[in-house]
C-alpha cells in the first residue's frame, strides 16, 4: 500500500491542474501548479513524497501542458504551407502548362480539398499558389471547379482579360481566345468578375450565368439553367442529303467535277481546327501549309489565331514569331497591342524573364492605356519589379494600379505593398 500522505498529495496535485485545464487557462495552470507543489515540499509527508517520486512529477506535466498547447495551435493557427496539387495521376507543379486531350477531361485536385477538371482541350496554368488559394489562368476551353472554402480562402482564376475572385463555390468556367467570349456559370456560392464591360468588380452569385462578347461589346446576366452552348464546328463540311431519283448522267469536264466532289471530304482548315480547340492539329495543318508563308501573309487576327495554336501547342518560338509579325506588320494596331501583351505574358509565363515581361507590358500600356487587358498588365508590371527586387518601382507601380482599378484583382496586393512603407 501507497504512503498515505503521498497519495493524497498526488490526488491533490491531479485535481489542480485538471480544475485549470478545464479553465482553459494553460499557463495559470502551469504557474499554479508549481506554487502548489511548492506548498507541499512545507507540508508533512512532503519529505517522503521527494524521496520516492523526487523528479517525474513536475516534468511529466509540464509535458501534458506542453502537448494540450501544441493541439490547440494545431486547431486555431491555419497552415503556412502553400497548396500542393496533382494532375491527374502526377504531381503538379506551378508554372506548368496543364493540357488535357482531345479523348478526355483532365481532372486537377489540391490538398485544400479543391478540385478543377479541365475538358477536352482546354488548357491552364497554375500562376501561383500559397497556404490560402491558387491563381489559375485558363488560356481556353472549359473547366468546372469546386473551391473549399475556409476562413481565410482566396482564388483567382484569370481568364483572357477578366479575373473571377471566388473564396469558395461551385461553378463552370470557359474562355475561347479567338471568340473572345467568357461564360461563366454559378452553381453554388459566389463570385465576383472584373474586366471589361463588366466593371471593376460584378458579382454573380448561384443559378445565375454570366456570358460576355467582347468583340460585340456585350454582357448577359441571366438566371435559371444556361442555355446549352453550340455545338463545336464541323471538321469537315456535312454531307449534303442524296437527291431523290437518278441523277443526270455527267460527261466530259463536268464529269471530272462530279468525280472530285464525291472525293473524300475537304481536310478541316487550321482555323477551324484552332476555333475547335484543336491546337495541335491546327499548328500542324499551319506548318503543312507553309508557316513562315502564313505569318507574311496572314491578316492580323489570323496572326493572333496563329500564335494562340502554337502556344498553346507547346511550340513558343512559331508563337513568338506569328506575334512578332503582328508587331511590325499592323503598327500601331489593337492587334499589335494584343501581340504585346502576349509577348509580355510568355516572357513571364514561360521563361521567367521578367525584364521581358515588363518592357513588353509597358509597350501595351502605353498603345492601349484603357484596353482590356490594361488591369492585367498594369497588375504585372508590379510583380515583374517585385520579384527583379526593385521595391521602390514596385510601389510605385502599385499605387498608379490603385488609383486606376482600386477593386482590381491585384488591389489587395497593391495595398499590401505599400502597407509595407
Amino acid at each position: 500500500m501507497g504512503d498515505r500522505p503521498s497519495l493524497d498529495r498526488l490526488r491533490e496535485l491531479s485535481r489542480a491542474q485538471d480544475e485549470e485545464l478545464a479553465a482553459q487557462d494553460i499557463e495559470g495552470a502551469r504557474e499554479r501548479f508549481l506554487e502548489s507543489a511548492a506548498r507541499g515540499s512545507t507540508q508533512p509527508g512532503a519529505a517522503r513524497l521527494g524521496s520516492s517520486r523526487p523528479r517525474w512529477i513536475a516534468p511529466a506535466a509540464f509535458a501534458a501542458l506542453a502537448a494540450a498547447c501544441a493541439v490547440l495551435l494545431l486547431v486555431l493557427l491555419p497552415s503556412s504551407r502553400p497548396l500542393s496539387f496533382a494532375v491527374g495521376s502526377g504531381q503538379g507543379q506551378v508554372g506548368t502548362w496543364i493540357a488535357a486531350t482531345a479523348e478526355a477531361p483532365l481532372p486537377v485536385r489540391f490538398s485544400d480539398g479543391t478540385s478543377l477538371a479541365l475538358d477536352a482541350n482546354a488548357r491552364a496554368r497554375v500562376v501561383a499558389a500559397d497556404a490560402r488559394g491558387a491563381r489559375v489562368l485558363l488560356e481556353g476551353g472549359r473547366l468546372t471547379a469546386t473551391v473549399t472554402h475556409t476562413a481565410t480562402s482566396a482564388w483567382n482564376f484569370n481568364v483572357g482579360p477578366f479575373d473571377v475572385l471566388v473564396t469558395g463555390t461551385r461553378f463552370e468556367l470557359s474562355w475561347s481566345p479567338v471568340n473572345e467570349e467568357l461564360k461563366l456559370v454559378l452553381r453554388e456560392g459566389s463570385v465576383s468578375v472584373s474586366g471589361p464591360l463588366v466593371g471593376g468588380r460584378r458579382t454573380v452569385v448561384a443559378g445565375e450565368t454570366l456570358e460576355v462578347f467582347c468583340k460585340e461589346q456585350r454582357f448577359e446576366l441571366t438566371r435559371g439553367e444556361p442555355r446549352a452552348d453550340a455545338p463545336p464546328p464541323p471538321s469537315s463540311p456535312p454531307i449534303a442529303p442524296a437527291a431523290s431519283g437518278p441523277a443526270p448522267a455527267a460527261t466530259g469536264d463536268s464529269a471530272r467535277v462530279a468525280k472530285a466532289a464525291d472525293a473524300s471530304p475537304r481536310r478541316p482548315s487550321w482555323r477551324d481546327l484552332v476555333a475547335a480547340d484543336r491546337y495541335n492539329e491546327a499548328t500542324t495543318a499551319a506548318e503543312a501549309e507553309g508557316f513562315d508563308e502564313l505569318v507574311a501573309r496572314a491578316s492580323a487576327a489570323d496572326l493572333l489565331m496563329l500564335a494562340d495554336a502554337a502556344r498553346f501547342s507547346g511550340k513558343p518560338a512559331r508563337a513568338a514569331a506569328a506575334l512578332t509579325a503582328t508587331r511590325s506588320r499592323f503598327a500601331g494596331s489593337v492587334e499589335a497591342a494584343k501581340a504585346a501583351f502576349h509577348l509580355g505574358r510568355m516572357a513571364f509565363d514561360q521563361r521567367r524573364s521578367y525584364a521581358e515581361a515588363e518592357r513588353w507590358f509597358g509597350v501595351y500600356l502605353g498603345e492601349q492605356p484603357d484596353g482590356s487587358f490594361a488591369p492585367e498588365a498594369l497588375g504585372r508590371v508590379i510583380e515583374c519589379r517585385e520579384l527583379m527586387g526593385a521595391a521602390s518601382g514596385a510601389r510605385e507601380a502599385a499605387r498608379r494600379y490603385l488609383t486606376r482599378y482600386p477593386a482590381g484583382p491585384h488591389a489587395a496586393h497593391a495595398e499590401s505593398l505599400l502597407e509595407e512603407e
